[in-house]
Formats: C-alpha cells, structure tokens, sequence
C-alpha cells in the first residue's frame, strides 16, 4: 500500500474538477429483523435498487448490501435523540486483497459483527490486511474506532477530527492512529487501485470528508450527502459552506454514491444534495 498527501485541498480538487449524523432515515420504520441470512435483491422504500445484488443480515440491526464485486455498504440501525437512524458506512475489497472501510458502524459491538463476517467472507487472514478511513468526529462516522484498533486495524483520519473528537466528541471512543492534515487529504493506493480521501471544505461538520474510489467510479459522501428530504442534524453544519463543499465533488466520474444515511445510492444524490440545501434557505 502506498500513501501520500496533497500539497493543498485546492490541488487535490484541481484533478477532479478542473480548477453526520444528517437525520434518521425516512424509509425505514425500525431496526430490519435478520429473517433471512442472503436474499437475493432487497426492497427499500417500495423500489428494488438496481445497485444491490443482495442483502446479508448480521443482526437486528445490522445489515449489508452488496454493491459491487467485493463492495458492501454496511448499514448499522441506532437511536439517537429517541429517534432510529440507519447509518451506514462502507467496504470494499481492493484490487490487492486489503479491506478498505470508509466510516464504521455507530458501535464497536456492530463493528466486532462486520469483522466477524468479513473473516469469514474474505478468509482470517483479510483483517491484517484491512485499513480504515474515520470520515468525521460524530458517532457515526467512527464509533467503531476501539473494535478496529484492538484488532490492529489501522485508522486513518484528519487532524481536525482528532481535534473535535477531544473537544466535543463522545467518552471513551479512541482516535485514529493514522493522522493527516485535513486540508490534504489522502490518497492510498491499493496494487492498481487507488482511494483518495477528500476534504471538500466544511459540510454537515466542519471535518466530514468522502472517500472515493476512482476505479469503481463509487463515493463514499458520508453525511456531507443527503438522502432524504430534509437536513436533519444540523447542530455542527456550516450551511452557506456546504454547497460549495458538495459542488466540488460534482467533477468526479461516479456510477454509484453511499451516503451516511438512507438507500438511495444513486449518483443523482449529489444534485439532490445541492437541491435539499437550497431548500432549507
């Protein structure tokens, strides 16, 4: 695996275009109850997704759909607020055999049940060759920091997520040990395969970040990108930043988006982004 960092975020941007939590989930009513280990296409919200070839349940509310050859979101049910969010993050099998997660579930607990299976899915030696990528300092963006780091996963994220997470963050959740300044960004590269970690400007947090892997022509937005029609948690949102933020990633060639939260995973999420926020002003 090779890593290495931009000189700025606007030279890490100039390549693509050429110059969390967001709220609960409105298609889902409660956590999905594990009454079939693999189906083979999942319904969400009255529509089969055309970008899900199967769904696996690990527990009540934990669930992944396949995405792609070796790509699952993960999505991990919670309450927060007396309200019932699905978060969701991402993993993807590169090119080279290393397990790349982008975000982690809301626990460690959920965490531990996702490297339980990807052991048995991709052979116990997979998790000495997975790395992590925290995209923010809420809960749900890298709850299952302990889980990862007891298994000797390493973690990646910002300077201003470590930041935020001493100041504001939740008791007991451990930082990433890998740490990089966060106007940079990252790139880390994968046999012939390469995931860049972007820092777009402040969104949804003042640190969120995406991960995009540019071979698959998949985003990981985490909660930066909407799928409902609404904001939702707004509490550490800079709103006339997000915008710009989001319009940045609007140069990327992508076929399917992840956002933090809800089952549309579409590249249209980004546009429905910049329309919800408009919408809020």
């Amino acid at each position: 695996m090779r890593i290495r960092t931009a000189g700025s975020l606007l030279a890490a941007l100039a390549v693509i275009v050429g110059a969390c939590g967001a709220g609960p989930s409105t298609s889902n009513a409660g956590p999905v109850l594990a009454t079939a280990s693999v189906a083979a296409a999942t319904t969400f919200s009255g529509a089969v997704s055309p970008n899900v070839s199967k769904r696996i349940d690990l527990a009540p509310d934990l669930y992944l759909r396949q995405i792609g050859d070796g790509a699952y979101v993960v999505t991990n049910a919670f309450t927060w607020n007396g309200d019932t969010w699905f978060g969701n993050s991402l993993l993807v099998q590169m090119a080279d055999g290393t397990l790349v997660l982008a975000g982690t579930p809301w626990t460690p607990e959920a965490t531990q049940a996702v490297l339980g299976w990807a052991k048995q899915q991709f052979g116990e030696s997979s998790i000495a060759k997975m790395v992590a990528v925290d995209t923010g300092y809420h809960q749900d963006n890298l709850g299952g920091n302990g889980a990862l780091l007891a298994a000797g996963v390493p973690v990646y994220g910002s300077d201003l997520t470590v930041k935020l997470l001493a100041e504001r963050g939740g008791p007991g959740i451990p930082p990433p040990n890998h740490v990089f300044p966060v106007a940079d960004g990252l790139t880390l590269s994968f046999g012939n395969e390469e995931v860049r970690v972007i820092f777009p400007g402040p969104s949804q947090a003042p640190d969120k970040l995406a991960v995009y892997f540019r071979a698959r022509k998949l985003l990981f937005g985490s909660c930066m990108i909407l799928s409902g029609d609404a904001v939702g948690n707004t509490a550490d949102a800079d709103m006339a930043a997000w915008p710009s933020a989001i319009r940045k990633l609007q140069g990327l060639s992508v076929d399917v988006v992840v956002p933090g939260h809800g089952d549309r995973l579409d590249p249209g999420l980004i546009q429905h982004t910049l329309d919800v926020l408009a919408q809020t002003h």
